[in-house]
C-alpha cells in the first residue's frame, strides 16, 4: 500500500500526460493566461522552446518539492527578477503582474491539484489525513513563488473555497485559447521540429489531447470550448486502467520515456522563469 505523506509520494506515471490539463487550469485565469501570451520573455515560452521550458519547469518543481530552504530562497528571487518584466501595459484590457501574490497563489493551487490528480486518477481519492498532510507539505509550491505562508490554505475546506473562488473568475479569449490548443494537441512542436513535429501532432497529438480534455474539470473544458461526450469519458477512463496494467507488467519506465519529450510544460506564471 502506498504511504502518502509528501507531494513526492503523489508522483505517478500520469504526471507526464496530464500536465497540459493543469497548464490550462492555470492560464484559464485571465491575468495568468494573458500574461503568458503577451510575455516578451520568449526564452520561457513552451511553444517556442519546449525543451528549455520542460527543464526550467522541472527545476522549479524539484526545488519546491524536494529542495532546501536555501534552494527555495534562491529560486524565489530568481523567479521574481524574471517576472518583473511581465506586466500589462497601462491601457491593457486585462491587467496583470507576474509577481502578483494573488495570481501566483492561483498557480500554486493548480499545481497542488496537479499532484493530487495524478495520484487520484490512478489510485483513487486521498483520505482526509492524507489530504491534510499534502496540503501542509504543498505550501512550498506557493512560498517558493511569492505567496506568504499565512495566505496558504491549512484545511481542505479552505482550499476548496479558494478553488471555487478561482474557478468563478476564469475566462479566456481566443488568443489564449489558440495558444493552449496548440500545446494540448502537440501542434506547437511543428514550430521547432518541422516535419517531425507535424507527424507527432497528427499521431500522438490526438490521444494526448483526449487525455488532456479528460483530466479537466468541466468548467475548464467549457472555457476551452472542448466537446465532451459519454464516449469520450469511456475512452478516457480506459487510460488510467491501461497505465495501471502497464505498471503491473513493468512497462511504465518505457512509457514514461516515450511520453516525456512531447508533453508540454510550463506552469503559467512560472513560464517565464529561465533559471539555469
Amino acid at each position: 500500500m502506498r504511504t502518502i505523506d509528501t507531494l513526492g509520494d503523489l508522483v505517478s506515471p500520469l504526471g507526464g500526460s496530464i500536465n497540459a490539463a493543469n497548464v490550462i487550469m492555470q492560464l484559464a485565469h485571465p491575468g495568468v493566461g494573458q500574461g503568458v501570451v503577451d510575455s516578451k520573455v520568449d526564452a520561457g515560452r513552451a511553444d517556442l522552446h519546449p525543451v528549455k521550458r520542460a527543464r526550467t519547469t522541472g527545476t522549479y518543481l524539484a526545488v519546491a518539492v524536494f529542495g532546501t530552504d536555501d534552494d527555495r530562497d534562491f529560486m524565489r528571487e530568481s523567479v521574481r527578477k524574471i517576472h518583473a518584466h511581465v506586466t500589462s501595459e497601462p491601457d491593457a484590457a486585462v491587467r496583470y503582474s507576474a509577481n502578483s501574490p494573488a495570481l501566483q497563489r492561483w498557480v500554486a493551487l493548480c499545481l497542488l491539484k496537479y499532484f493530487i490528480d495524478q495520484h487520484e486518477f490512478l489510485y483513487g481519492a486521498l483520505d482526509e489525513d492524507e489530504y491534510h498532510r499534502i496540503l501542509v507539505d504543498g505550501s512550498s509550491l506557493g512560498t517558493t513563488l511569492n505567496v506568504r505562508r499565512d495566505a496558504w490554505p491549512t484545511t481542505r475546506a479552505e482550499y476548496e473555497e479558494l478553488w471555487r473562488t478561482g474557478v468563478a473568475e476564469i475566462s479566456m479569449n481566443d488568443e489564449v485559447r489558440d495558444y493552449l490548443t496548440a500545446l494540448c494537441n502537440l501542434g506547437f512542436l511543428e514550430v521547432r521540429l518541422g516535419r517531425m513535429g507535424r507527424a507527432i501532432h497528427r499521431v500522438p497529438g490526438t490521444p494526448f489531447e483526449l487525455v488532456t480534455r479528460g483530466a479537466l474539470p468541466p468548467e475548464f473544458r467549457d472555457v476551452m470550448r472542448y466537446p465532451w461526450t459519454p464516449d469520450d469519458q469511456r475512452r478516457f477512463d480506459r487510460y488510467p486502467r491501461a497505465v495501471r496494467r502497464a505498471g503491473a507488467a513493468g512497462y511504465l519506465p518505457l512509457a514514461s520515456t516515450l511520453i516525456a519529450p512531447f508533453a508540454p510544460s510550463g506552469f503559467a506564471v512560472t513560464a517565464e522563469s529561465a533559471v539555469a
